[in-house]
């Protein structure tokens, strides 16, 4: 080996070298999409199509590259030019290894829009645990195995050489071949690291021509936007300039009522992730996930399908606190914490309530909500407040471990109060505190992971039992905050809203089997309200939002100061249009779902350039209905091209004025300072 390999060795055994890291890429990239097919939350209809497709991009990448290399491995640098495309076929698995990991998880490649939470340190730090290091621990080791066999095979002789020329023709070939313009569902997750990096380069430039995500000033009346709200024909509109300000309707006989004169406490208990697929009362098949949150759904009021607003925390709770819905491509709290709004903290603090909680244990400073928060006259406690000998994940303090220190701060607020407890546990990679009661039993047939080696499951296993383990382990801190509180003096005075911030691109134990599905496991999240001023009732049906929770406590409170937002008093009968709109953004796929009671419309968005900022046009568009094609196999936008045309009109809406009212303080009431001076600030 070592004259083979000196300084003197051929450079045919270098080129031989060459060849055979090159093809050593391409199999370590078949190897990787075998891993994206089965592992990801949605695979391509046309596998045949999407693993062609990758496999010429990386032949042609890679062969191209090799070619230039061979070309060059002449002489007494053979061997440097050798060990260098060597390095480069290595970094590239490593890309791809990576970029594979991320569709796994997302559904998609890496964005410009996810690029602002990775570029967080403690993203990274807090989202990888021992089976991710351990697959990439496995990953490193089969590339330097890959490696080292194309070393032996080019001492032995083998593959057979290959000019330069021959190379690049056979590497031009195979990238002209990938750019045919041929439709296959998903292309964007069969594509290499170059093609993924060109896209996201792209995608930066623009956002960067455009001065970031700035909303383009809107082409219609302001007033416009009031046909994606959830009963225009009832609200009583205060004035065109703030459109979603209004002042509330007399309820109906038929909405339940707190005791006369209670101004009762509220407590949003908000868990991470947990989507409404796996809860008992919502209908899950694996027994035993839930059950501290199915006797809550039993002795109180459970929403159903209700659609999260947004895919990020900070949305869920824009829409609790707010009533407003996700801002496509910005997360509002983030980028405008002060901006002016109306919602529940100026509504209640006006009304006579007191002190404001916001409790977490995580890290308040990874959105920035600290900013958004304390000029709202909140007071904030995360994770940096706890005791550190606590139990803990990645990503911070235990949900239990939670509760209980939720429990004593809410002790020593002022009534009436309005507080919010925010979970982390379940949250991706998913590590099971210590301080779980139990550990879900899952059946063994049920651990499907990605490689079915026999005794590694939980190594190399997919996400869906170790979600479905946190779940439950979250299920427990809810079980344990209400066993704390139940004898607590203030709790007969409370009214509880359990509910999620978002769900997760986590594929359930059956699978998934269209992007209509996959839209619903994103959003649909629990919503369950809970007091024991107040009876249990009869589900809620759907479509809810969380945009509508503000309305619902206000109209539940007695509340009748002016508000604003696009959500509606789902305990009222006559508050909501039965076709009411239910508006979700998927801000990884870049997605606009609209939900009525009768069909459910998503439209992927395309960004441009357009004057004064950017603007969103509607591209592949699709039509189900949810209630006859749950598994939404049947698009019916050819054949529904009406409605079609009517959702469209509602997304052109949303896209083209919702952004511009939020970042321009015009989505509150028109008298700011109407909740801090007691009178309008205007006429």
């Amino acid at each position: 080996m070592r004259r083979t390999y000196g300084k003197s060795a051929d450079p045919a055994v270098w080129r031989r070298f060459i060849l055979a890291v090159a093809l050593d890429g391409v199999l370590f990239g078949l190897a990787m999409r075998l891993r994206i097919h089965f592992a990801s939350p949605l695979p391509s209809l046309q596998p045949a199509r999407w693993f062609l497709l990758g496999l010429c991009e990386d032949a042609g990448v890679l062969l191209l590259a090799a070619a230039a290399a061979a070309a060059f491995a002449r002489g007494r640098i053979a061997g440097l030019v050798a060990r260098a495309f060597g390095a480069f076929v290595l970094v590239w698995c490593l890309c791809a290894f990576l970029l594979g990991e991320a569709i796994v998880y997302f559904g998609h490649p890496p964005r410009a829009e996810d690029l602002r939470i990775a570029a967080s340190e403690s993203f990274w730090r807090f989202s990888i645990g021992p089976a991710e290091l351990a697959r990439a621990g496995a990953a490193v080791g089969a590339v330097l195995l890959l490696l080292a066999a194309a070393a032996h095979l080019a001492g032995r002789g083998r593959p057979a050489a290959v000019p330069p020329g021959g190379l690049a023709t056979f590497g031009a070939a195979a990238l002209a071949l990938a750019l045919v313009p041929v439709p296959i569902n998903l292309a964007a997750t069969a594509r290499n690291p170059a093609f993924a990096a060109a896209a996201l380069s792209r995608s930066i430039e623009a956002g960067r021509a455009a001065g970031g995500p700035q909303a383009a000033a809107p082409t219609v009346p302001l007033s416009a936007i009031r046909e994606i709200v959830a009963n225009p024909s009832r609200r009583r509109f205060l004035d065109p300039l703030f459109p979603l300000a209004y002042r509330p309707a007399e309820r109906s006989a038929a909405a339940p009522r707190l005791p006369p004169g209670l101004r009762a406490n509220v407590v949003f208990f908000v868990m991470e992730g947990v989507r409404a697929h796996e809860i008992g009362a919502y209908g899950g098949s694996v027994p035993g996930v839930t059950p501290n949150l199915d006797a809550l759904a039993v002795a109180g009021t459970r929403f159903d399908g209700v659609w999260s607003p947004g895919t990020h925390t900070p949305e869920g709770e824009l829409a609790l606190w707010y009533g407003l819905l996700a801002v496509p491509r910005e997360i509002v709290m983030t980028l405008h914490p002060r901006v002016s709004m109306t919602g529940l903290p100026e509504i209640l603090r006006r009304a006579g309530w007191r002190s404001f909680l916001w409790i977490h244990n995580s890290d308040q400073t990874f959105f920035g909500e600290d900013r958004f928060f304390l000029p709202r006259g909140f007071r904030m406690i995360d994770g940096r407040d706890f005791d550190p000998a606590e139990p803990r994940t990645n990503w911070g303090f235990s949900d239990r471990t939670l509760a209980r220190r939720a429990a004593v701060a809410i002790d020593r607020m002022e009534e009436p109060f309005a507080a919010m407890v925010l979970t982390i546990s379940n949250h991706h990679p998913f590590q099971l505190p210590s301080d779980a009661k139990t550990q879900l039993d899952v059946p063994a047939a049920e651990e499907r992971g990605s490689f079915h080696v026999p005794g590694w499951r939980d190594l190399v296993g997919g996400p869906t039992v170790p979600m479905l383990r946190t779940i439950h382990y979250t299920d427990e801190a809810v079980g344990d905050f209400f066993d704390r509180v139940r004898a607590r003096p203030w709790f007969s005075r409370t009214v509880f809203v359990v509910v999620s911030d978002h769900g997760l691109p986590i594929a359930p134990l059956e699978g998934i089997s269209s992007l209509h599905r996959f839209a619903e496991l994103r959003h649909g999240v629990p919503w369950i309200l809970y007091s024991p001023l107040l009876p249990a009732r009869p589900a809620v049906p759907g479509p809810s939002s969380l945009a509508d929770v503000p309305p619902t406590l206000l109209g539940l409170l007695g509340v009748d100061l002016p508000a604003s937002g696009v959500g509606c008093d789902r305990l009222d009968p006559a508050a909501c249009d039965p076709e009411r709109p239910v508006f979700s953004w998927n801000d990884e796929g870049e997605m606009l779902t609209i939900a009525t009671v009768s069909r459910v419309f998503h439209a992927v968005i395309a960004w441009e350039r357009v004057s004064g900022g950017e603007g969103g046009s509607l591209g592949e568009e699709m039509l189900y209905d949810a209630g006859a094609d749950p598994e939404g196999r049947r698009d019916l936008s050819l054949s529904e091209p009406a409605r079609v045309r009517e959702f469209r009109k509602l997304a052109r809406l949303y896209l083209g004025v919702y952004p511009w009212l939020v970042n321009h303080g015009r989505s509150g009431v028109p008298d700011a300072a109407f909740f801090e001076a007691g009178q309008p600030s205007r006429p």
